[in-house]
């Protein structure tokens, strides 16, 4: 579970859509671990929502915390469907959940109610501004139209134009950053993934006695990016 959240978080700045997918995964999983706990039955043909109605049946969930679950499955549904996210609509998700891992802890944790979370620290939107400036060129456009100026004529919308595709170009180049940052941390841990697979195969083919070095070069030569 916590992976899941951790996942959520990490994929928020370049990929809002996927944020949203993880928080209703994150949602699944605390439902399942509640399921467990109060002996609910449920299988891989279980969908969420049922599973929130034997649940809700057999804990009697207050209605906020119903609709703590429903929401992140509601909303990953769409992001699973619709293929596209706002970083607000994904930062709304997120607060969300944080509210619903609290609750599970103080509920089911051995803290309880004793336990305090730390403040929350709100992710800051990287289209924001993107999205400030092209409200700007949109109630311009309008109000040059209403005056029946020339669009191309004012300066003050070339001067718009000119930041928002600035900003565009800024933020892809962001993206694209964050995504290959997490490309190679994905990479790093499937090679480390493959010589620990590989060490314990060689032990356990050689009883334990066998060239190591060898079985890194081996492994190295397979992942050779990371050297």
């Amino acid at each position: 579970m916590v992976e899941l959240a951790l996942s959520a978080e990490r994929a928020f700045a370049s990929d809002p859509n996927t944020t949203l997918i993880k928080l209703r995964q994150l949602g699944e999983a605390l439902a399942q671990h509640m399921a467990a706990l109060a002996g609910v039955p449920f299988d891989e043909q279980t969908t969420q929502a049922d599973l929130l109605y034997k649940i809700n049946r057999e804990l009697k969930l207050e209605p906020v915390v119903r609709e703590l679950f429903h929401t992140l499955r509601i909303e990953g549904n769409k992001a699973t469907h619709q293929f596209k996210t706002q970083h607000k609509e994904a930062i709304s998700g997120l607060v969300v959940a944080r509210k619903l891992a609290i609750w599970f802890h103080q509920s089911f944790g051995k803290s309880g109610t004793r336990f305090k979370p730390g403040p929350f620290i709100p992710l800051a939107d990287p289209s924001e501004q993107l999205h400030k400036l092209q409200n700007e060129i949109a109630q311009l456009k309008n109000d040059l139209q209403q005056a029946n100026l020339d669009l191309g004529s004012s300066q003050q919308l070339n001067e718009l134009i000119g930041k928002e595709k600035d900003e565009y170009e800024a933020h892809r180049g962001y993206t694209l950053d964050q995504e290959m940052a997490e490309g190679e941390i994905a990479t790093d841990l499937h090679a480390d993934t493959v010589k620990r697979l590989l060490d314990e195969a060689f032990k356990a083919f050689y009883s334990g006695e066998y060239n190591q070095a060898a079985a890194m070069n081996i492994s190295d030569a397979i992942c050779p990016q990371i050297g």
